[in-house]
């Protein structure tokens, strides 16, 4: 059996505490706190106004040249990246950039949608707009992804760095987190009561968090790689683990239930137990509700342990930096493992300490002897995460071995209708569901005919979470899947958008342009990306793994990559992948702004008489289950996941990003009769066609964008969904309105509806134009 252990060997990070690794664990040190009274005079209409905050001087004084003209986020970013790749001897001129990643964990990013540019127009940001920016600046052109778990993204990111390099498809990874201190954000806290009136201090007096900003990185490699290359090892990323708390939008599970399964399941992948632990480095707020969850999860996975293992919070030193946090408690972790001291809680005084329940770390550091660190991140949405870190150079862990995965069940909400029978008779007959809607033509998701959830839930949620609560459902029905509430504990979702709830958004900032002292609570709990996910978890039961990957018209498909890892590890059998995205008038103005969106009102994938894209709205989800699970309970799939790849852009341009994403799907002995393009009308159907004339000449190709509408996210799962069935039931829909092709002639791509063939295996794209291009390579059972 194959031995493999994933180690970090790079540290980079700036934030309030400290503008690199060195200065930041020093001044952590001192006990004292690097939260002060914010600079900014707009945030004095807050009752409380303290944060962590950079000086612009640490990161002008890291900067040159290009890197001066980048935004705040981008730019704290590339100081922490090139940072760790410094710290880690990684010679960029030798390391293989196709097999050099970045994982980056983010929060508010959709922040961006609000911007105006010159013009005075709305400026749409895609969230992952830094990531491109920091992983082309280092030449880092393997596997690419932007991961919103809320509070919990950082610590996510280093485990989904992890799965990578031991899926073999990278040597190297930077994983870490960024989030700039924003006034609407703030806001939303205020809202919600949950700002502390001074310096946050947590397990202590817990009267609120404090806001911060800041950026981390790891770099983690191989400890093959690293011990090629003469890299020092720092720590070992032994595991994680991922759970949903399915209790509620914003506050955590009281029981602390979510927070200890996480835990669990990361020393159980670290192949640890409870007595293992050396040193926790906890969530720690500050919020009265988080310190006391996080008191359960002590003592349920502790026992009578708990209060002599040391936990403290990195919060209470730098604030609450959001998708950064878990990254910058990493980075903590890794040097308490190397400095053999676990580092303080600030702002204790003695009352505090003498009534302490549990081993805090008050106020000045501790010299121990720490082999294993545990780092939790607790988020919005019920999303849980522990990372496992241990002292490097024991024996290697065998890598899991390949298990054969399928697609069981699919759930179209879309403009072709609700649920599969609609959406396949749709398909059938090549019908459109582009209609005028207001000024434009629009692809709406037709009208839900019945809750999809108890009314009591129902009632509260946005849209987005009603579409994507009933593809669940529809998926879940359509598989045949009948589980008891226990086996539910550990069924997984991972949930992929571009944007979250639009709705949510606009309603959110005008409520805050209207009074940031009274912005609209309901709405900020849906701002952030994961909460569709955290919404349909707590709707339907589900505590298995979670995550959101929010990689544009790509996510769907790194959404399958992470619910494959799931089974391969064997943590879960079943894994719901679920996509979804809405539209507003804001991201609707910009796309239209841009050239991006069609005047005539319909698209025309591959034509040449293209003039832009229909936007369209849609939740697509679908069951996919190790083989053998769905075998044993009867269950008839669709289509079994042969293989998939993903090619970030480089300076190569469209059409190579594409041909490389199609490498495995052209090899292998595998010949594909069908490819379902990502092709809507936009400048780069030419691209895609080009690529897919010359990797795969003989397959006929189809695109169903002229039918459901651009839909994002949703796009690329409607993609996989169309593949699947083709396979299965040889539905194949027509590329709608094509009659004079870019590229070859007619005979090439499927124009008549009611095609009907036998497809053995089929080729489903996905796509974030500009960043990463995404193929699937389905295949029939047997």
């Amino acid at each position: 059996m194959e031995l493999h252990s994933v180690v970090v060997t790079g540290l980079g990070i700036i934030c309030s505490g400290g503008r690199n690794p060195k200065e930041f664990w020093a001044r952590l040190l001192t006990g004292q706190t690097a939260i002060t009274a914010i600079l900014d005079p707009a945030y004095a209409v807050f009752e409380s106004a303290y944060a962590g905050q950079i000086p612009g001087e640490w990161l002008l004084d890291q900067l040159s040249g290009a890197d001066l003209e980048l935004d705040k986020d981008s730019q704290m970013g590339l100081v922490a990246a090139r940072q760790a790749i410094a710290h880690g001897s990684l010679d960029l001129t030798e390391a293989d950039a196709g097999r050099f990643g970045v994982v980056l964990g983010r929060c508010v990013a959709a922040r961006n949608l609000k911007q105006r540019d010159a013009s005075g127009g709305w400026k749409y940001q895609p969230m992952h707009a830094s990531l491109d920016i920091i992983a082309g600046r280092v030449a880092a052109y393997g596997p690419r992804i932007l991961v919103s778990t809320a509070c919990a993204a950082g610590g996510n990111a280093v485990g989904m760095a992890r799965d990578r390099i031991l899926a073999g498809e990278a040597d190297v990874m930077l994983a870490g987190g960024l989030d700039p201190l924003l006034f609407d954000v703030t806001a939303g806290f205020n809202g919600l009561q949950a700002l502390s009136p001074g310096p946050t201090r947590p397990y202590s007096r817990s009267d609120g968090l404090s806001l911060g900003e800041g950026a981390a990185f790891l770099l983690v490699e191989s400890r093959r790689h690293a011990e090629a290359r003469g890299a020092t090892l720092l720590a070992e990323v032994a595991g994680y683990g991922l759970s949903a708390d399915a209790h509620h939008p914003t506050a955590p599970d009281p029981t602390g239930r979510g927070g200890a399964s996480a835990v669990r399941r990361a020393l159980a992948e670290a192949g640890l137990g409870v007595e293992d632990v050396d040193y926790v480095s906890g969530h720690g707020t500050g919020t009265p509700a988080n310190d006391a969850m996080e008191r359960k999860v002590m003592r349920t996975v502790f026992g009578d342990r708990a209060a002599t293992v040391p936990m403290s919070s990195i919060k209470s030193f730098v604030g609450h930096t959001l998708g950064a946090s878990g990254a910058i408690e990493a980075l903590a972790g890794v040097i308490a493992l190397n400095e053999d001291t676990a580092p303080p809680t600030a702002g204790f005084d003695q009352a505090d300490i003498e009534v302490a329940d549990l081993d805090f770390v008050p106020n000045e550091p501790r010299a121990m002897p720490i082999d294993v660190v545990v780092s939790n991140n607790y988020a919005f949405g019920g999303n849980n995460v522990s990372v496992v870190l241990r002292k490097p150079g024991g024996p290697e862990r065998p890598v899991h071995p390949p298990r054969e995965a399928v697609i069981s069940g699919l759930g179209p909400v879309s403009a072709l209708g609700v649920g599969v029978a609609r959406w396949r008779a749709a398909l059938a007959e090549g019908r459109s569901g582009v209609s005028r809607r207001g000024t434009g033509m629009r692809a709406e998701a037709a009208p839900l005919e019945r809750p999809y959830a108890p009314r009591n839930v129902w009632r509260h949620m946005n849209h987005l979470s009603k579409l994507s609560t009933a593809a669940t459902r529809l998926a879940w029905e359509d598989a045949g899947l009948a589980l008891r509430r226990a086996q539910m504990d550990e069924v997984g979702l991972i949930f992929a958008t571009a944007g979250g709830s639009m709705e949510s958004v606009q309603s959110f900032d005008q409520s805050v342009t209207s009074d940031p002292r009274h912005a609209s609570v309901m709405d900020f709990s849906s701002v952030v990306l994961n909460a569709t996910g955290g919404a349909v978890c707590q709707a339907l039961g589900l505590r298995g793994e979670t995550t959101t990957i929010c990689h544009g018209g790509v996510s769907a498909s790194l959404a399958l990559d992470c619910a494959l890892d799931l089974i391969r590890a064997r943590k879960a059998e079943v894994v719901v992948v679920l996509a979804a995205d809405d539209l507003n008038e804001p991201m609707l103005g910009s796309l239209l702004g841009g050239g991006r969106l069609s005047a005539k009102g319909a698209a025309l994938p591959y034509d040449r008489r293209r003039d832009g894209a229909v936007p369209g709205t849609a939740a697509v989800a679908l069951v996919v289950e190790s083989a053998e699970h769905c075998a044993a309970r009867g269950g008839v799939p669709y289509a079994r996941v042969i293989s998939t790849m993903h090619a970030s852009r480089g300076g190569d341009g469209e059409c190579d990003a594409v041909r490389r994403s199609l490498a495995a799907a052209a090899s292998g002995g595998h010949r594909p009769e069908l490819v379902v393009g990502m092709a809507d009308g936009s400048p780069e159907d030419a691209a895609e066609a080009e690529a897919l004339a010359a990797c795969l000449p003989s397959a006929l190709v189809t695109a169903p964008a002229a039918l459901t509408g651009g839909c994002q996210a949703a796009s690329g799962a409607m993609n996989l969904a169309v593949a699947a069935l083709a396979v299965r039931e040889g539905v194949v829909p027509p590329v709608a309105g094509l009659a004079e092709p870019e590229v070859g002639d007619l005979a090439r791509y499927v124009t008549r509806p009611g095609s009907a063939t036998r497809v053995d295996a089929a080729v489903a794209l996905t796509a974030a134009i500009g960043s990463v291009r995404g193929a699937v390579l389905l295949g029939r059972l047997g």
